[in-house]
């Protein structure tokens, strides 16, 4: 199917931005284990205009390190 590679606001998969909140909830954690994981670099931070987000496949790679 055409759309396959994409999500719903058209954007590549993976390129989708999240919130801390998103990122908490997706790892089962809270939004401070969120904190800490760009603490100690493990998950990196994209700042647009003073507000955080993360790429949503360095989360998902993060969730398939935790499952090995």
């Amino acid at each position: 199917m055409e759309g396959d590679d994409e999500n719903k606001e058209g954007k590549p998969a993976g390129m989708r931005l999240l919130t801390k909140k998103e990122v908490a909830k997706l790892l089962a954690c809270s939004v401070r284990m969120v904190e800490r994981l760009v603490a100690s670099r493990t998950l990196t931070a994209v700042r647009i205009r003073g507000a955080v987000r993360f790429r949503s496949n360095d989360v998902e790679q993060i969730m398939m390190k935790g499952a090995a």
